[in-house]
């Protein structure tokens, strides 16, 4: 898995529930079909990632990367929900975490 990816993925979970937001409230549709490409391609993505991290054998590993990734906390929030005395241990974790995956 990509750095690059994992800092998305809140992002794109974001854009899917914005879009579905924005045909439900606002029955705003675009006129052309690319909407629902669109966010069956993020969905597609998210879950990706999701499954990726859902393989992650140890749970403490696994669990600070859904609680960033998916949950969006913060590192310190991480840190404070695995009991790390530092808002720096989760982030240490998943990033040794990629280093030798």
């Amino acid at each position: 898995m990509e750095r690059y990816d994992l800092r998305q993925v809140r992002s794109m979970i974001r854009e899917i529930e914005e879009d579905e937001w924005r045909r439900e409230v606002c029955a705003a549709y675009s006129l052309f079909d690319e909407d629902e490409y669109r966010a069956e391609y993020l969905k597609e993505a998210v879950r990706g990632i999701a499954d990726w991290i859902g393989q992650i054998e140890d749970s403490q590993t696994r669990r600070a990367f859904r609680l960033r990734y998916i949950d969006g906390l913060s590192w310190a929030a991480v840190s404070c929900r695995l009991g790390y005395g530092e808002e720096s241990g989760a982030r240490k974790l998943c990033e040794r975490y990629l280093e030798n995956s």
